[in-house]
């Protein structure tokens, strides 16, 4: 049973958990290198514990960014005292392999509940409320580290899914990755074809849905990219033969036909897993 949880890294994922497992009856301290990410945790009573470096947690938690966890475990020594170790970040096979040669049994942890605009503040502990929340076992867990693992996932009302993390990384690429990307690179292209005030009255719903990714914080979409570059590489290039395709289409036939398939594929896909909030 969980009971005291330590929470590195105090930003928008890290506060919500805490207030999240203080709801639930949990004791959380938190960490983190700028004082008024702690003062506002504080504040939103995302902690009610004093940190102690001699109490053994029955879990820690890395929510910093991707690189910042790839640093922190990459120290000589982890100054931590817990049963367990799990982080938060969006690349998980470079973080996974740092956490094979860990004494801590950890495991690799990608909650899928990030919003697009994380400049944006105000608590939203719901955020993890049957949110998929992804697992990546690595050697150095263990039995109890997976078990305690799913405890926290279930505590936190999101839904637990192993999965290896090399497939993560490939699936990550084209579902978050990628539309990261392809958002910021077309906000690009309007900034060098056109004046803002051009735009603001005719952009509409497909803009403003195609381009809200690039909302989010650079140096987020920077570490998601920069760590799992090969595969976004990849798709990046089957991407650019797809628009050549395009291209190519004069045909009117042609071009419904093209566009036909993907809209019966996305419509598939809503009818079955239902149309989330452009949020």
């Amino acid at each position: 049973m969980i009971k005291e949880v330590h929470i590195i890294g105090l930003g928008l994922m890290g506060t919500n958990l805490g207030i999240k497992l203080v709801e639930k009856g949990i004791k959380v301290s938190g960490k983190d290198i700028s004082k008024n990410n702690y003062e506002r945790a504080l504040n939103y009573k995302a902690i009610n514990l004093t940190h102690n470096e001699d109490s053994i947690y029955d879990l820690t938690v890395l929510a910093m960014p991707i690189n910042e966890i790839i640093s922190f475990l990459k120290k000589d020594m982890i100054e931590i005292n817990s049963k367990v170790l799990i982080d938060l970040g969006g690349t998980k096979e470079i973080i996974c392999k740092n956490m094979n040669k860990l004494e801590i049994p950890s495991i690799g942890g990608h909650p899928l509940c990030g919003i697009a605009d994380n400049q944006t503040w105000d608590p939203m502990p719901e955020m993890y409320n049957q949110a998929p929340f992804l697992l990546c076992e690595t050697e150095s867990s263990t039995n109890d580290a997976k078990k305690i693992a799913l405890d926290f996932v279930e505590l936190i009302n999101s839904k637990p899914i192993w999965i290896n993390p090399k497939k993560h990384d490939e699936l990550i690429s084209l579902t978050s990755h990628l539309p990261h990307i392809l958002s910021s690179a077309l906000v690009s292209t309007a900034m060098q074809k056109h004046d803002i005030d051009e735009l603001l009255d005719l952009a509409s719903g497909g803009f403003d849905g195609a381009t809200r990714l690039s909302r989010t914080s650079p140096n987020m979409i920077s570490d998601m990219y920069l760590t799992n570059d090969l595969n976004v590489k990849d798709l990046v290039r089957d991407l650019i033969s797809e628009l050549e395709k395009i291209i190519l289409i004069e045909d009117e036939k042609v071009m419904i036909n093209y566009l036909s398939k993907t809209v019966e594929w996305r419509r598939a896909l809503a009818n079955k897993f239902g149309e989330r909030k452009l949020s």
